[in-house]
């Protein structure tokens, strides 16, 4: 009967061993991906794009570099697109000066896509492109408005194509932004847009004359641009508006907004004689009911930010959060409409 502590060591040997065994990766997995990659990149990709070496102007390249594709591309999106699941970026040619008819990329597998996707983020990095270089935690809707507006201003959309009321907005001649938010990592967006020939020299990329704030609002715009499920900063449900205080919005009211609205907000301050529009004349608005979204707006980002007055000046940066909050707090409490 001394058998049997024999099998009971030899079970408590086994099982372990067994189970460490069925836990282990699939030997050379990855080597084995990376190799499919290896394989496309040597014998397909590489007899258009470059994966190594310095920026060159598109003139001389048959297709756009991917020395840096592992910092540029949000994965879901290029796993699609080279799966054939995308529209193409580049409504006319990358080389329009040889032809203007855009060229269909071979469909790959999805094992194969997959592949390509993880050896891009391990090889194809960029230390230029700095993580979170950019923080986009507080960017509202507003801030994408003004970002839309700078691209436009600054004549991005005479070669990059948006989306504007359910319309083809620009010029053709380059990389379609229509869903750049789904598409491109937002702090590739952020360096490319803080010098573009870094990235394709004589290749015809605008440098624009933007402050920081600017690119700011123009890099979350495109950062935001066709991706429903971002969301948007509301300042108006933060910490300072719960923390709000009436008393200290008024001694700001006297302060700032009284010098064109009135002490008591009839719109007679020294300064409203020589105003066309004239200021608003709060004590006859019910401010308690007006949307907290556009109090924030008119007050922290000025008139012209929602369609007013011009002459009604951004506050954010002299009030900072907590003043806006507690000045629309005296404003509700004070001025009701009657």
């Amino acid at each position: 009967m001394n058998y049997l502590p024999v099998i009971r060591t030899s079970f408590f040997l086994v099982v372990p061993t067994f189970l460490f065994l069925l836990f282990l990766p699939a030997p050379h997995a990855n080597a084995a991906d990376e190799s499919v990659a290896r394989k496309l990149i040597d014998h397909s990709c590489s007899n258009c794009h470059r994966f190594e070496g310095e920026a060159k102007s598109r003139f001389e390249l048959r297709a756009p570099d991917l020395m840096w594709a592992g910092v540029k591309f949000q994965r879901p999106w290029l796993v699609r697109w080279l799966m054939g699941k995308e529209d193409n970026v580049y409504q006319k040619n990358y080389r329009w000066d040889i032809s203007q008819t855009p060229i269909n990329h071979p469909a790959l597998t999805k094992e194969q896509a997959e592949a390509m996707a993880d050896y891009f983020e391990k090889h194809l990095q960029d230390p230029r492109v700095k993580k979170d270089a950019i923080d986009l935690s507080q960017f509202t809707e507003l801030h994408a408005q003004f970002g839309r507006e700078l691209f436009k201003k600054h004549s991005c959309t005479g070669c990059h194509q948006i989306m504007e009321d359910d319309e083809k907005l620009g010029g053709p001649q380059s990389v379609a932004f229509f869903n750049t938010g789904k598409r491109l990592n937002k702090d590739w967006i952020y360096r490319f847009n803080s010098n573009p020939p870094d990235f394709v020299p004589h290749s015809g990329e605008f440098v624009a004359d933007v402050s920081g704030l600017g690119l700011y609002y123009i890099t979350g715009f495109l950062a935001t641009e066709g991706d429903p499920d971002f969301q948007y900063y509301e300042p108006w449900k933060s910490e300072h508006f719960q923390n709000a205080s009436t008393e200290r919005g008024a001694t700001i009211y006297k302060e700032y907004c009284a010098q064109c609205h009135g002490a008591e907000g009839k719109g007679d301050g020294p300064a409203a004689s020589g105003l066309d529009p004239k200021p608003a004349v709060h004590s006859e608005l019910p401010l308690n009911i007006y949307p907290e979204d556009y109090l924030y707006n008119v007050i922290y980002y000025g008139g012209k930010a929602v369609g007013k007055s011009p002459y009604m000046p951004y506050w954010g940066l002299t009030l900072g959060d907590q003043g806006v909050a507690d000045v629309i707090a005296y404003l509700r409490e004070t001025f009701k409409g009657n």
